[in-house]
């Protein structure tokens, strides 16, 4: 009964924490007061009235949020001051119940929990062909939970998988659809595990995470090579399956990408619903920067935006750190931002985030992404599975280098550098009709097609 008593009030801590931060926790809760419960009460003593009255008015509706949370049912909270006890007997009660409150506060204190901080919603989500696949699953498991299971939304960095997951944890919240909703990183899950093992109590975790009827978990990338952990994982996910929960996992590669997690785990993100965000595209940038200028009431004009969306990275962070250089650098010159001033002021990252790509490049990312041979890029063969491929990637080089049409016609080993021009119109009719390739044994839509080869020079 007392270990379970003592996960009770670790939970309650933490949950403490989380609400009114480390610091004011360790000054008025582990100094001034102390928790402990006392059947279906909890008893909150304190040395003096004051030390009463200054909890009640400050941290009342806190303290009640985490017991709701963390103490459901009808739990009565007692204010009370404490007794002057003295002798032997009650000195080494005193000195048990402070070897186990000092236990309890490492413990939390290893956990670097953070205070209360915003969360994203799906309203400010900017929808486009980017991540309108994962948008759309989002509402979905809203609507239908725990039907698909897990929802894994994977994508590069800044393309906003933690605004998705953080907008479902909103949502779900704020529809009360969902009884108990945890959202937090793999890193988190991880410490809290091992905590948990270090004497903080495993059954309480336990009773955390696999009763939760949505848990999200951010970065599962982070799991590899924690062997305990992801075994801990592995039963926890299978928990919530079994019960109906509904489980959101998110991580910067596919499923099948994440061999370092082991077949079992590989094998439950993959039964589910595996969602590709990709890098933003232009359009989403140029609905990205709008939204982002407004909200810093920047008065940019549509061809400060249109320079923006179309020089800036398709990386959100990225974005909205340029977006806040513009803004002080406008706010301290004491004018509107222009398309001078944002070239100046954004040079080097602009710099910075503009790969080099040389034609050699452009070769080698589409002889990777669709298994072709560069010999075959560069005969004389007519098929699609040869063309389709070479169009393509002089399409890439008139994109991405600066290489003049006689470069790239006779890398490519073509007669004439109208060949080059040819192959650039046919794509573009191509993207505009949104047609399918042929390339290596396969057909694949053009965008996606693009999209793979972009991705490999970029990685390259």
């Amino acid at each position: 009964m007392e270990d379970i008593d003592l996960d009770i009030l670790s939970a309650l801590r933490i949950s403490l924490v989380e609400r009114i931060g480390q610091e004011r926790f360790d000054l008025w809760f582990n100094s001034s007061a102390q928790l402990r419960l006392d059947r279906d009460q909890l008893v909150i003593e304190a040395a003096s009235q004051f030390t009463i009255d200054f909890l009640r008015r400050n941290f009342r509706d806190q303290i009640d949020a985490a017991v709701a949370e963390t103490m459901p049912g009808a739990t009565v909270i007692q204010y009370r001051i404490a007794a002057d006890k003295s002798g032997p007997k009650a000195g080494r009660k005193s000195a048990g119940s402070s070897e186990a409150t000092a236990k309890v506060s490492k413990v939390e204190a290893r956990q670097d929990l953070t205070r209360r901080r915003k969360f994203s919603s799906l309203e400010e989500l900017i929808v486009g062909e980017c991540n309108k696949f994962a948008s759309t699953a989002a509402s979905m498991i809203m609507n239908r939970p725990g039907e698909i299971n897990p929802l894994f939304i994977c994508g590069p960095q800044g393309s906003g998988k933690t605004h998705l997951l953080e907008g479902i944890y909103c949502e779900a919240r704020r529809s009360k659809k969902f009884e108990r909703v945890v959202y937090l990183s793999a890193e988190q899950f991880t410490t809290y595990f091992l905590d948990a093992l270090n004497g903080a109590g495993v059954a309480n975790f336990r009773r955390k995470y696999r009763d939760a009827d949505l848990l999200i978990i951010d970065d599962v990338q982070f799991f590899a090579g924690k062997r305990a952990t992801r075994t801990e994982l592995l039963h926890t996910l299978d928990s919530i399956i079994r019960r109906g929960g509904q489980l959101v996992l998110a991580a910067d590669k596919r499923p099948t990408e994440l061999s370092a997690l082991g077949p079992e785990l590989i094998a439950r993100f993959s039964g589910g619903l595996v969602c590709e965000v990709h890098e933003i595209d232009r359009d989403t940038r140029r609905r990205m920067v709008e939204q982002l200028c407004a909200a810093r009431d920047m008065n940019a004009s549509r061809g400060l935006l249109d320079w923006l969306a179309d020089h800036l990275p398709g990386d959100a962070r990225l974005m909205s750190g340029s977006l806040n250089r513009l803004w002080a650098t406008a706010m301290s010159l004491g004018r509107d931002a222009d398309v001078a001033m944002a070239e100046n002021a954004l040079a080097d990252m602009v710099r910075a985030c503009t790969p080099i790509v040389r034609l050699a490049d452009i070769e080698a990312a589409v002889c990777k992404s669709f298994g072709v041979d560069a010999k075959m890029l560069r005969s004389a063969s007519k098929s699609r599975k040869a063309s389709h491929p070479r169009m393509l990637a002089m399409w890439l080089a008139r994109k991405y280098t600066k290489a003049a049409l006689s470069d790239i016609c006779q890398f490519f080993a073509r007669k004439s550098h109208s060949t080059v021009i040819s192959a650039e119109k046919k794509v573009n009719e191509w993207i505009k009709q949104s047609k399918s390739l042929q390339l290596s044994d396969t057909a694949i839509h053009v965008s996606d097609a693009i999209r793979r080869c972009e991705t490999e020079l970029k990685l390259g």
